[in-house]
């Protein structure tokens, strides 16, 4: 492999992540590791920093740009400018995404929705983006939560918002999409099945199956209301009724206690731990520990946190969500329900606790499915045939490097076997 002086500049545009969590932020690891093998990789993002961006209170008018690591990557943050007009984000500091952009040729997008890619269209550059959900789906359920001055702002945003996504979605030189759904979503946006889309869902290592117990697992950002923990309470509640054995682990960010208070009298809620957020060594335990995970969203983009419960042979019982549709065989490693369909969802799970039989078949469909879909070697390889379509010249680039990576790995195999 060539030294990192060698290698071609990168720019991975994406949104801030404060709280070290989520979807977004796992894939663009992901994607920062891909890009080390081949790249020179820097992380671009908006920030939104009192200290960077300009804001009506306190009153500032200027924005600047700051160089840090960003959970270890190499990162290059630009302030906003006027926060709380979401289509000028980008547009009033497209001075500053030019002047930080400029030594790059090639780009790699990956947010939430596609709108973390506009600085490059207007800047006319050529470039991939992989977006796991429509702009729209990734708001709706956060905006209920807004007050009515900030509701009103968003509402007034809203139609200019929808053209920048669409003008996004139509101009990008490669997209891919992280599940079935949210490519339904991209066509739907446009009125159109556009060319150069390709499915690439998300990276997963087998790990040891589990016996079955009487421990349930969900996972997840439960602050946001797309997670619907109000659903995942009542189900437990209907669980432990039947039986008063059950656990539930809720790991990662608390829900407000506003949301839990009327749960708390509950006689299953002490039966119920929340762990707060954890690195990974730490929820891997939780998931080694536990037979069920439950997904009640109201809207996934894909939900890796799926892909890693059935890493460990974990059956799931989800709400037909959009991306729990990729992985979520029903009858095979786990079921669909409606969302808020709590009846159906304690039924189902009580199908899979109560059945050592049935679990140990869902258990190997599980990783299964995972060992056949979701390597590592799949994902990289779609990555490369996106931006080998957006900058042919990489085609040699990959070739070589994989071969020499090749080469290596077949002479430390031979001294291996010598010694």
């Amino acid at each position: 492999m060539s030294s990192n002086f060698c290698k071609p500049k990168i720019a991975i545009l994406t949104i801030k992540n404060s709280y070290g969590y989520g979807g977004v932020l796992t894939c663009v690891k992901e994607v920062y590791k891909f890009c080390e093998k081949y790249f020179d990789p820097t992380i671009f993002v908006l920030s939104f920093d009192e200290d960077l961006s300009a804001h009506l209170r306190p009153i500032k008018f200027s924005s600047s740009i700051k160089h840090e690591s960003y959970f270890g990557m190499k990162c290059v943050e630009i302030g906003a400018r006027w926060s709380f007009w979401e289509p000028g984000h980008y547009k009033f500091s497209i001075n500053d995404w030019k002047k930080v952009l400029r030594d790059y040729d090639y780009f790699f997008m990956k947010s939430g929705s596609c709108i973390a890619a506009y600085p490059l269209v207007q800047l006319n550059k050529k470039f991939a983006m992989w977006i796991g959900t429509a702009y729209q789906d990734d708001k709706l359920d956060r905006v209920k939560e807004l007050n009515w001055f900030r509701y009103l702002i968003d509402k007034l945003a809203l139609i200019k918002m929808k053209k920048i996504e669409k003008e996004i979605l139509s101009k990008a030189d490669f997209i891919w999409t992280i599940s079935k759904n949210t490519k339904k979503r991209v066509d739907q946006v446009l009125g159109y099945q556009r060319d150069n889309l390709m499915i690439c869902n998300f990276p997963i290592k087998i790990k040891s199956s589990n016996k079955l117990n009487k421990n349930i697992i969900a996972v997840g950002r439960f602050s946001d209301p797309r997670k619907n923990i109000q659903m995942l309470l009542r189900v437990f509640d209907s669980l432990y009724e039947k039986d008063s054995e059950l656990k539930l682990y809720v790991v990662g960010m608390k829900p407000s206690s506003k949301v839990l208070g009327k749960f708390e009298g509950f006689e299953s809620f002490k039966n119920i731990i929340f762990t707060g957020l954890l690195d990974f060594q730490d929820i891997e335990k939780y998931y080694k520990k536990s037979s069920l995970m439950l997904i009640t969203s109201y809207q996934e983009g894909l939900g890796i946190v799926g892909l890693e419960a059935l890493s460990y042979g974990i059956p799931i019982v989800a709400t037909d969500c959009g991306g729990t549709r990729d992985y979520v065989i029903d009858g095979q490693n786990g079921y669909l329900v409606k969302i808020n369909d709590d009846k159906e969802m304690i039924k189902k799970s009580i199908k899979i606790l109560s059945s050592p039989d049935l679990y140990l078949k869902m258990s190997n469909n599980a990783m299964r499915l995972i060992e056949q879909n979701f390597s590592q070697d799949k994902i990289y390889s779609i990555f490369k045939v996106g931006l080998c379509h957006v900058y042919p010249e990489l085609k040699k680039m990959f070739e070589r490097n994989d071969n020499s990576d090749n080469l290596n790995n077949k002479k430390f195999v031979e001294q291996e076997t010598l010694i």
